[in-house]
Order: C-alpha cells, then sequence, then structure tokens
C-alpha cells in the first residue's frame, strides 16, 4: 500500500494540472457545503440549551377550534391564568412574558441608556429549566403587584456595563427612573424573550374584564411527559370547550395552537434555508461529476500505458487499487483544502446571512448564534466526498482494469478516436453539469428578478432624507397621559428646532414596522367573519401631521388635527385598500369601525380620511391582513389596552446629516429622562428589510457562477480529449480539403449537442424544483421567459468559449505531422 501511495505521488505531481484542477474543484464543492451547512444547522438544527427542550412549545390563543396558526394571538393575562390552572394535567407549568425597552442608568454620573428588557413571571426561566450562571432567579413574592424592585441582567450587559463584577449583587441600577438591585447574571449568548438585555418581574395583575382582550404575553410551556404536542392541542380544546361553558364570552379561546418551541423560531425561515441548501447541494453534484470526468478522461488517455503494464504482468486487482489509491488522496487533499476555505467561508458567510446581520427579528439570536464551522458537519461532508472519491474513483479503476490488450497496443493513443461507450459516458457527466448549471443559472435569473422587484416595490411613503430613531416614555416619570403627551409635544418642537430639519414627527411603531402591531376590528353595517368573529388590519399610532411630514398620500378627508384630544370623538383614518374592501362604491368618510369584536367593550372610531397604502413586510403567521388603521397619538395614550412601548420619531431633512449627538442633545432638552436609541436613516431601513431575499440572491448567484465555471471546465476538458484523440482524423479531413472553420465547426457542433442535453435536463429538474420550492415558499415565482432566456444565454456563452479552444487546437492540425507516422 505504501509503494501505492507513493506511486500515486509520482503520478500526481508529474501531471501537477490535472491534480491542481481535481483538488480545486472538490475543495469548492465540500467547502462551500460545510460553510452552507454550518449555518443551517446554527439556525435549524442546533438544538435549544434547555433540558429535555423537545417539551417545550410556544403557546398562542386560537380564534378557530382547529387551532390555526393564521388565526392564532399571544396570550391575554385571563387566558394564562385560566390555562395554567386548569392545564396541570397537560402542562409541567406555563411562562409568559412581555418586551419593551427600558431607561436604565448606571448611577455613575454615565447618561441613561435603553436597552431591551423583558418583563417575566418568576417561573419562566424554570419553565425553560435555565439556572442564572451567577446569582438567582426571581421568586413568587417579588413577581407581586408592589414586589421587590430587582433584575436580572444578560452575560453581556455584566460585562460591558458592570465591569464583570462577580461581587455585583446586591447592588442597584436605575430601571425607569426607580433602583433595581442586581439578583442574577444569566448565561452567555442567552437573551430570550425578545433579546432582552435585563429581565424585570412581570408582576401580572389579578384577572379582570377590562385586559382580557389585551394579548400581549409570550407564552411557552413545558408539556408533561409523554405528551405529544398534537395530544396537548386536542386536550386544549376540551378544555377551552368547557370553559366556554363555564364563561361563554365571545373573546375567550377556542383551542391552543402549540408549536414546539425550536419549530416556532425557524417555521418561516425554513424554506428560504432550504433553498440555499438546494444550491449548494447542485455545486456538490457539479462537483462530483467533474470529478468523475476528470478521473475517466485521466484513465482514457492512459489506456496505453494500462495496457503496456498488463503485458508485463501487472494484475487488475494492482491496477484498480493504484487507481483508488489515487482517487482518495485527490480526496484527502480536496478536504483538507475544503476545510481551510470552509474555515474562511463560515464566519463570512454567517455575517452576510441575516442572522449575522441582525437585521431580522429571530429568536435564533437570543441564544447561541456564534459563527464557528461545525465538526459533525464538516465530517459529514468529508465522508458524503469520501464516497464520491471511491465511487467515481472505482469507474475509472474498473475500465482501467479491462482495457483490452489487442486494442490498445494497436494503435498510441493520440491517434485513436474514443468509441463510444467512452465517449457517451464522459458525455453524461458534461450533460449533469450543465443541467445543473442550467438549473442554477435559471434560479439565480429568478432570484434577481424577485430581488429586484421587492426592492423596487414603493413603501407607500418617502424614505429619502428621512432619519428614524426610538424611545421609551415610562410611566415611572410620566405617570399621567398628559405627561406623556407634553413630553413627545415638547420633543418635537426640539426637534423640528435642529439645522437642516424641515419637519419631524411621532408615531408608534416605527414606519418600517407596519407588521409588528395588528388591530382587531368589524366595519360598521358589515357581517363579522365566522368564526372568531373579527379582521386584522396593521395598527398606526399617529400624531398630527404624520402622514404628511412622512411623505403618505392623503386620499379623501383629512389627517389628524391638534383637536383630536383625549375628550373629543375618537376617530381614525384608514388605507386605500381597507376601504375599497368594505366600501367600495362609497365614500368612507364618516364610516365606523369597531376595534375588537362587535361586542367588544372596546370603542368605535370615525373614519375622517383615507391614505396610501404602504407596504409591510408581514409574518406569515398573520393569515389575512386587511390594510391598515392609524389612531391619533393623544386619544390612544388613554385609551390604549396596553404600553406604548416602541415610540419613533421620524426627521424629514433637507438633505443634511443629522448626527446622533445633534439628536441625543434636543431630547436632553426636552427631558432629561429621554434617551435615543435605533437612530437610522429610512433608506437604511428599508435596504435591511429585505436582507433574507438579498442574501439568498447572493448566494444563489455564487452557486450559478461555481456551476457555470465548472460546467464549462467539464466540457473543455472532454473536448480537449477528445481533440487529442482525433487528431489523426482532422489530419485525414485536412487532407482532402476540409477546411479550419469547418473543423472549428465540427467541434462546436458537439459542444452544442451537449448544450441542447443539458439545457433540456435542466429546464425539466429546473421546473420540478420549483414546484416544490413554491409548495414552501408561495412568494418565489416561477422561472419567467427572461430568466429561460438570461440562463440559456449565458451557458451558452460559457459553453462556447469552453469549445473555442479546442475547437481552434483542431483547426490547427497540420496533416502531414498526423499522418506522419501512418
Amino acid at each position: 500500500m505504501i509503494n501505492d501511495f507513493r506511486y500515486a505521488l509520482r503520478i500526481l505531481a508529474k501531471r501537477a494540472g490535472f491534480s491542481a484542477l481535481a483538488v480545486l474543484i472538490l475543495a469548492l464543492g465540500i467547502g462551500a457545503n460545510t460553510a452552507i451547512f454550518s449555518v443551517v444547522e446554527g439556525t435549524l438544527l442546533r438544538p435549544l440549551p434547555f433540558p429535555h427542550a423537545e417539551r417545550l412549545v410556544r403557546i398562542y390563543e386560537a380564534q378557530e377550534e382547529n387551532g390555526a396558526r393564521v388565526a392564532s394571538t399571544n396570550l391575554s393575562d385571563q387566558t394564562a391564568q385560566r390555562w395554567r390552572e386548569f392545564g396541570r394535567d397537560i402542562f409541567e407549568d406555563i411562562g409568559v412574558g412581555a418586551g419593551g425597552a427600558s431607561t436604565v442608568g448606571l448611577n455613575d454620573g454615565q447618561p441613561a441608556q435603553i436597552v431591551p428588557a423583558a418583563r417575566i413571571s418568576s417561573n419562566f426561566f424554570s419553565v425553560l429549566g435555565l439556572r442564572p450562571r451567577l446569582g438567582r432567579t426571581f421568586t413568587p413574592e417579588e413577581d407581586r403587584e408592589g414586589g421587590a424592585s430587582v433584575v436580572i441582567v444578560s452575560d453581556d450587559f455584566w460585562r460591558n456595563n458592570l465591569n464583570g463584577n462577580p461581587n455585583l449583587f446586591g447592588s442597584t441600577i436605575v430601571v425607569d427612573g426607580k433602583s433595581h438591585t442586581v439578583i442574577g447574571v444569566m448565561p452567555k449568548s442567552f437573551r430570550h424573550p425578545y433579546r432582552a438585555s435585563i429581565w424585570l418581574p412581570l408582576a401580572m395583575p389579578p384577572m379582570a374584564k377590562a385586559t382580557a382582550t389585551n394579548h400581549y404575553l409570550y407564552g411557552v410551556g413545558r408539556l408533561r411527559s409523554g405528551v405529544s404536542p398534537a395530544q396537548a392541542e386536542a386536550a386544549m380544546r376540551r378544555m377551552c370547550a368547557a370553559i366556554n361553558q363555564t364563561d361563554p364570552t365571545p373573546g375567550n379561546p377556542r383551542a391552543a395552537y402549540l408549536p414546539p418551541l425550536r419549530e416556532s423560531f425557524v417555521m418561516d425561515l425554513r424554506p428560504k434555508i432550504l433553498v440555499i441548501v438546494a444550491a449548494a447541494v447542485c455545486a456538490l453534484l457539479i462537483a462530483a461529476a467533474n470529478f468523475a470526468g476528470l478521473l475517466l478522461s485521466r484513465v482514457v488517455e492512459r489506456e496505453s500505458e494500462f495496457a503496456v503494464r498488463a503485458a508485463l504482468g501487472a494484475s487488475r486487482r494492482r491496477i484498480v487499487r493504484q487507481e483508488l489509491v489515487q482517487a482518495l488522496l485527490l480526496a484527502a487533499l480536496g478536504t483538507a483544502l475544503g476545510l481551510v476555505l470552509a474555515c474562511w467561508a463560515t464566519p463570512a458567510l454567517m455575517s452576510l446571512s441575516p442572522e449575522g446581520t441582525d437585521a431580522t427579528g429571530s429568536a435564533m439570536r437570543e441564544f447561541d448564534y456564534a459563527a464557528r464551522l461545525d465538526l459533525p458537519v464538516f465530517a459529514f461532508a468529508a465522508g458524503i466526498m469520501t464516497l464520491v472519491g471511491l465511487g467515481f474513483g472505482l469507474l475509472p479503476a474498473a475500465r482501467a482494469s479491462r482495457t483490452d490488450l489487442r486494442t490498445a497496443m494497436s494503435s498510441t493513443s493520440r491517434n485513436t478516436t474514443l468509441n463510444r461507450n467512452t465517449r457517451r459516458l464522459l458525455g453524461s457527466f458534461v450533460i449533469i453539469e450543465l443541467a445543473i448549471a442550467a438549473a442554477l443559472l435559471t434560479a439565480s435569473a429568478t432570484a434577481t428578478q424577485f430581488f429586484w422587484k421587492l426592492v423596487q416595490e414603493p413603501w407607500g411613503f418617502q424614505t429619502e432624507n428621512r432619519t428614524a430613531f426610538s424611545t421609551t416614555i415610562p410611566d415611572e416619570f410620566f405617570p399621567t397621559p398628559k405627561a406623556k403627551q407634553n413630553v413627545l409635544d415638547a420633543t418635537v418642537i426640539q426637534l423640528s428646532g435642529l439645522p437642516g430639519v424641515t419637519s419631524a414627527t411621532v408615531t408608534s411603531p416605527s414606519p418600517m414596522n407596519a407588521s409588528w402591531n395588528l388591530m382587531p376590528f368589524n366595519p360598521d353595517n358589515a357581517p363579522a367573519p365566522e368564526p372568531r368573529g373579527l379582521y386584522f388590519s396593521y395598527s398606526r399610532i399617529a400624531a398630527p401631521g404624520y402622514f404628511k411630514s412622512i411623505g403618505q398620500p392623503l386620499l379623501q378627508g383629512r389627517e389628524f388635527l391638534e383637536s383630536d384630544g383625549p375628550d373629543a370623538p375618537l376617530v381614525c383614518l384608514v388605507s386605500n385598500s381597507l376601504a375599497r374592501r368594505f366600501w367600495p362604491n362609497e365614500n368612507p368618510i364618516g364610516k365606523r369601525i369597531k376595534w375588537g369584536r362587535i361586542d367588544d367593550p372596546r370603542p368605535w372610531f370615525t373614519i375622517v380620511g383615507v391614505v396610501g397604502d404602504m407596504k409591510a413586510i408581514a409574518d406569515p403567521q398573520d393569515g389575512e391582513v386587511l390594510g391598515m388603521i392609524a389612531k391619533p397619538m393623544a386619544q390612544m395614550l388613554v385609551h390604549a389596552t396596553a404600553p406604548l412601548d416602541d415610540i419613533t420619531f421620524v426627521l424629514h431633512t433637507n438633505g443634511r446629516t443629522l448626527n446622533e449627538a445633534a439628536i441625543r442633545a434636543a431630547l436632553a432638552r426636552a427631558n432629561p429622562h429621554l434617551a435615543a436609541y435605533g437612530i437610522i436613516s429610512l433608506q437604511e431601513a428599508a435596504a435591511q428589510s429585505r436582507t433574507t431575499e438579498r442574501f439568498i440572491f447572493i448566494l444563489l448567484s455564487s452557486f450559478g457562477l461555481l456551476g457555470l465555471v465548472l460546467a464549462a471546465v467539464g466540457l473543455y476538458g472532454l473536448l480537449s480529449l477528445q481533440v487529442a484523440r482525433r487528431q489523426r482524423e482532422f489530419g485525414i479531413r485536412s487532407a482532402f480539403g476540409a477546411t479550419a472553420a469547418q473543423l472549428v465547426q465540427l467541434v462546436a457542433k458537439q459542444g452544442g449537442r451537449l448544450l441542447a442535453a443539458g439545457f433540456v435536463a435542466g429546464g425539466v429538474a429546473t421546473w420540478a424544483i420549483f414546484r416544490v420550492v413554491q409548495s414552501q415558499w408561495s412568494a418565489m415565482p416561477m422561472p419567467n421567459l427572461f430568466a429561460w432566456i438570461g440562463g440559456g444565454v449565458v451557458l451558452s456563452l460559457a459553453v462556447g468559449i469552453a469549445s473555442l479552444l479546442p475547437a481552434l487546437r483542431a483547426a490547427r492540425v497540420d496533416p502531414i505531422v498526423a499522418l506522419r507516422y501512418e
């Protein structure tokens, strides 16, 4: 075996170009797939860091008895308390939490900062099965109204703001104007839920009808041993039916939607990642086919050598073993280089991904999302490529062992054309490569069109020369709606006075986050949908002049006025699509909309204006969402059933760049308790909103280019081999009067036939793949004529270049040289 290894090294070193090409092809296939699957493992496959995580479920209320996802919402405090009480035979326990932001001061004279915060029940961490890294969790006594003011901090917050002091327990930080005692530090990378940097007791109030329709609680439950999510959902339907018999309130949930906790984080990301995985697998197949074609062409070139060795007594077993050793040595070198490539590509790929750029709300960033090369993933990819080396190395080796001595010795390899079986086998590899390359190129063209359409789709408002940032107005500093309104008005005045600012306004949520808040409603004199009894729209709270400042057109009626205060009749504006849906041939001005169900205690709003539609990047869980309903800020500060945590100011400038210091100084002049976070231009925010699609576009384009290059290399290798083996034929044709152009055309026709076969096969594969993709990702369109033509043109150019060099070599064959030894 050592002698075979040494022989393989000599042979590969003798043909350094062939060896380098084979190793590079394998490295690209292994490295790209290892990097891709490392990212996939981190987002789809890596288990949650909790004991028996398979028993953890996310808990939603469902207004339909089948527990449909599209009819589900977060929990109300009434539902959470009822289900915790009556569901003890289903759940070991249920934990709840609410997200937001808090103003934090460190008692060190530094300016206050706003950090993501979560208010959780005292049992939240015990439901997950997670203990703090240092300290303890909340007690039930602390999780009550009037309980002790305590806080738990994240590892990042502890290191960055508290200097990693292990003796901090008992020290205090100021949260929303009130001193809180630090009692714990969570494990590294843990920021669940809501990417929190600090956790506070929820102190959920007693059950009350007034808050029964406020679905603000994130729910997580741990199922009892032996209970599956499906069994739990069935049991919850029975429990809800029993509760509704006792308390037939129309707004009560009829069922529960209980996806596994891990599944709830990635269900919307999975189809998009699977598209990337499919592209990576295609690149692997092209690399494997190219590797096999290279090995086979190498064997064909060495047929005379095998014949001589066989004549001198070399056994078939010896020849097979030596060829397999060469194939495995190439595979080992390619795997080693692939490891180096994967180590470089994995962090780079993670930085481009939505998880790495932190441009999505994915909850996976609340756990261990560090970019790292996953060794089991690499071992899997290396194992696959080893099998490829064995499988595709055995085929040429078996052919080498069956070399016919008489045929091989009758003429030199350079003067003997390839037989039909060899041509078909080599051609099949090239057709496979061309077919996959055609599929990747068509997918790339389709992704380009899809991405361009998303980018060019208007937002419905102007993003140029607009800067946005968020702040909070906690009850500790601003206890009444009047105090909140006063500080918002004062802030708008200070921001409007900044140099370069033409107008300033305030809203909730951010203009780019239209899909964050949903409003259940019923229009007047329209039948309520059954069984849930309400429609959903996107909800917006806006100050007077907001739509003019943001550049969203007013189509009918008026904007909000200063007179639309808390004591005035409740009014709203609706988007054009909602107005057309319910009043297609009527004037919607003066029509009424009920907040919630018809029998809900929440009030009616009168429509005073219609604005243009705006783009919302929706969560598939939302189901059908009908336009947007906007309500005045002054009125909602009084009538909102939940705190307004996401207050966003939008500044319209004359093109002059605003610096953060000027914005923070303006807030300090308005009120020293205000702090800005998330300062960003709306143009930049718009670009970040499509990070997932951009990532897919970049990867598909990269894989398409890789597949194109590998397919062109494979075709070039096949045609070069055939031209070398047909020199005698070309010499005879030249002697009988064939011109150089005719010889070029002869070789080009062969490349064209392979191209046609590969493109047809690739077209069929592309159609089938896109049908599968659309079943998981309905927004992705089927390839249109432009995509087919574009992919065909690019592939044809690559094939033309790959065919040209061998064709020109054929045209330069000298008949006297070619026939010298005949």
